[in-house]
Order: C-alpha cells, then sequence, then structure tokens
C-alpha cells in the first residue's frame, strides 16, 4: 500500500487530510520528532487527521513517524510531513 508522504492543511482542499480510506486501517498513531505521541486514533480511521494533536491544536510544519494497524495486513511504520504555508 502507498501511504501519502505529506499534506498541506491550508483549506484549499488539496491534500488537507492524511487519506488513508482505501486501507482497511484499525489503528493510527503520529509521533514528534522526540518520540512523544501527538495524536492517535483507534477504531477505524480514513482521513480524520488534518495536522492537528490530540487536543485539537495544528501542529507545525514538520516531518512527524506514524505507525499504521491494518485490519488485513501487517502494520507500517513511516514518515509524513505537514506543511503548512505561513
Amino acid at each position: 500500500c502507498e501511504i501519502p508522504k505529506g499534506i498541506s492543511p491550508n483549506g484549499d482542499d488539496k491534500n488537507d487530510e492524511w487519506d488513508l480510506s482505501e486501507f482497511n486501517v484499525t489503528k493510527v498513531e503520529i509521533f514528534n520528532r522526540y518520540g512523544l505521541k501527538v495524536y492517535s486514533k483507534s477504531g477505524g480511521y480514513t482521513n480524520e487527521w488534518h495536522g492537528q494533536s490530540n487536543n485539537g491544536d495544528d501542529l507545525p510544519t514538520a516531518t512527524y513517524y506514524y505507525v499504521v494497524e491494518f485490519s488485513d495486513m501487517p502494520s507500517r511504520t513511516g514518515w509524513v510531513y505537514i506543511n503548512r504555508q505561513e
């Protein structure tokens, strides 16, 4: 599966969310560069993450790391970049 490597949550309806709707995702965890978990979603994920933390604050432009669990294949790890135009 090809997991997107970046999002640009700027409201232009292009790459605003991290869209994993074509996969059977059961859990997503996002970590910052220090290994601190900044976002998690269990119980099915499609495209709810748009660069926010668990408490709803916008995360800054940076590279984040993820663990994605699927219902029908092994879990995957990797990185995703948030690009906020400032």
